[in-house]
Parts: structure tokens; sequence; C-alpha cells
């Protein structure tokens, strides 16, 4: 059997809504040319049993991996190490697939040789009711991207360069794994950040296929959650820095895309201690505890992200909540700021002049090297 694409489906303690998860994957038309791999990480509920099930029903189609409790990260790991298809795509078990959508994913699967696919996906929040589809915004979805373009366009692109947007080529993961962290949350960064960062190319399908469920207590985008798992953002942080600073195999481009992931990274935590956690004092603390680290390790990281981390340390000193955030950061007036801000824009210009000189560097030196070989 010609397996085109595993789905992997870390899970654990998930009963109550695996079921729709591992019921999202049973299209007739696909079901030959796709697996789906539960990994059970250690669930002390019905997971396994259920999983079970659907085992027994389609054995060509489903497969159940156990393992002692490990974390998101780990069975990430495991389910990667089993992958049979031809590309991979992680899908938390209390999300879901959009089933109308696998037949052309499959197809595009079928035809594709990229490096990294990405898919809009949807985000749903069950408090609210509401669906938001993040996307990437191109005018053409039959070409492939280099590294370079992305980092060139990067606000096109960025919403969907995440955990919820990427299948990977199961060889190209291979040949640059990265053992996620144990036991820890916001792995997922390191996922789509470290892997990602060597591809030479990346493609685009059109139709949104990961539907992201938020809003359920104990995620870890819960806001409890996130002031209480602050080290392990940290953590996350000082692993995609360390990665970014040492590796002597990622390109030029890929060293941007990294460091675009890092602020991404960053600014969540600024998010996080300055808005979200209820200690205000606490949170600054803690901001300018991570500065200090970003300053000794990462001195062009720190000078790129000191005007931000200045106004989120005025946003916790006025004390402004989720609520005055969100509108804020949707007004006219931040937008503006956001988007053309003289700073950003300059450094922005001159990381890409940077990266186009040390790529055309890099070039050279190899081919004066390579004619030195030939005489």
């Amino acid at each position: 059997m010609n397996i085109m694409v595993s789905f992997i489906i870390p899970a654990y303690n998930a009963a109550c809504y695996i079921r729709k998860c591992l019921n999202s994957f049973l299209y007739q038309n696909v079901q030959e040319k796709v697996e789906v791999i539960i990994v059970d990480d250690g669930s002390t509920d019905q997971t396994a049993e259920i999983a079970r099930e659907y085992v027994k029903e389609n054995p060509k189609m489903y497969r159940l991996l156990q393992k002692s409790n490990g974390g998101h990260g780990s069975a990430i790991n495991v389910g990667t190490k089993s992958a049979a298809g031809k590309y991979f795509k992680v899908v938390d078990a209390d999300d879901w697939v959009m089933t109308e959508h696998l037949t052309a994913f499959v197809r595009y699967l079928e035809s594709c040789d990229a490096d990294v696919v990405l898919t809009p996906y949807h985000i749903l929040d069950q408090t609210r009711g509401e669906r938001t589809l993040q996307r990437v915004y191109l005018t053409d979805y039959g070409c492939a991207y280099s590294l370079e373009e992305i980092c060139r366009k990067w606000k096109s692109f960025d919403r969907c360069t995440t955990f919820h947007g990427i299948t990977y080529r199961t060889d190209f993961y291979n040949d640059h794994r990265h053992v996620l962290p144990h036991r820890i949350f916001y792995e997922d960064q390191e996922y789509a950040s470290i892997p990602f960062c060597h591809a030479r190319k990346i493609a685009f399908f059109e139709l949104a296929v990961y539907q992201y469920r938020i809003g359920r207590r104990g995620q870890s985008v819960d806001a409890e959650n996130q002031v209480k798992r602050s080290g392990d953002l940290e953590q996350v942080i000082a692993d995609i820095l360390r990665y970014w600073r040492d590796r002597a195999d990622v390109s030029v481009w890929g060293k941007l895309y990294l460091r675009l992931k890092l602020e991404d990274s960053v600014l969540s935590y600024y998010r996080v201690q300055c808005i979200t956690n209820p200690d205000k004092a606490v949170g600054r603390h803690r901001c300018s505890r991570l500065n200090a680290r970003l300053y000794i390790s990462a001195p062009a990281l720190y000078r790129q992200m000191r005007v931000k981390y200045s106004l989120y340390i005025l946003f916790s000193l006025l004390r402004v909540n989720e609520t005055v955030y969100k509108k804020l950061i949707h007004s006219a007036v931040f937008r503006l700021l956001r988007h053309n801000h003289k700073i950003e824009r300059e450094q922005q210009k001159r990381d890409v002049s940077r990266c186009a000189v040390r790529q055309r560097e890099s070039a050279l030196n190899m081919k004066e090297s390579g004619g030195r070989k030939g005489k």
C-alpha cells in the first residue's frame, strides 16, 4: 500500500474528544493512501480503548502506539519515527481535519515534492462560537517558494508557519530531525521552527485542512496555563536561540527564518507577562530577566525587540487587560505602528540585505573552493 500521508495523533486523556478526531479521517476515497497513528501518551482514561475500536474496525488505516507519559513532544517524537507516509501531519486528539478536503489534499501531495507544505486552518473558539481562518496571502498557489521568499514577505506567510499549518515531507524531517523536549508545553514552536529552517522548497495547498479547537480549560493556550507554564516557553525560546546561534549547517535565510520565529515567541512571552499575568510586577520582572538573557546571548535580537518590549512594559504599568489590549491591537493607530514603524522597517531591510550579501559570499567561497580543488 502506497501511503501518501501519515496523520499522527498525540493523545493524553482524550476520551471525550478523540472520536470526533478519528472519525474525520473516515472518507472512502482516501483510506488506502492515509494512515492514522494514535500515540497514547500514558492515558489513564478510555483513550486507548477507543483507539483500539478504530484499529479493530480498520487495521489498514489506524494504528495504536502506547508509551509511558512523557508529554506532547515525546508523543510526536515516537509517532514521526513510525510514519510510513510520503508526508506526515500532526493533529492533536481534541482537534480534527476537514474530511471534505482530504481527497484534494492527498492528490496534491501525490504530485508534490516540497520539503514543507503549508495549509490554511481554522481556529474554533468554543466559548464564543467563532471560527477564524488562518491563511497565507498569495496570488499563485501553484508555485513553490524558497525560505528567502518566505522571509522577504514574512507577513504574507507567518500565520501558517505553525504547528497547525505545517505538513512535513517525512524523509526531509528525518534528515533534519530535532528531538522535541519532554514534559513541557509550547514545544510545538520548536517543531515549527527548527526542521523548517532547513527547507529548500515550500509549497502551499489552498484549502483548509486542520480544525484547531480553543477555549477548553487545560489547554496550553488557556490563560491560566500560559502564566503558570511561563518557564516552559522560556526553555523553548532558549532551545531555538541556541540552534539559531550555534548551528553552522543552517543557511543565511534559515537563520533569518529562525530569528523571525524567535521574535514571535518572545512577543508571546511579553504579552503573557504584561497583559495576561494578573501579577503585573512579577510579569515585568520576568520580561526584564528574559531581556537580560537576550542582551548577552543575542544582542541583535535584543536591539530588534527593544521598542516592542518598552511598549508591553507600558501596557503593564497602565494595567491594560486582555479586552483593552485586543481593541488596541486592532486599532488603526496600532496597525500603523506595528507595520510601518521606521525602526522596524529599516531593520528588516538591513536583515534582508545582510542575508543576500552573506548568500553571495557563501556562493563565491564555494566556487573558489571548487576551483582550487579542480586545479
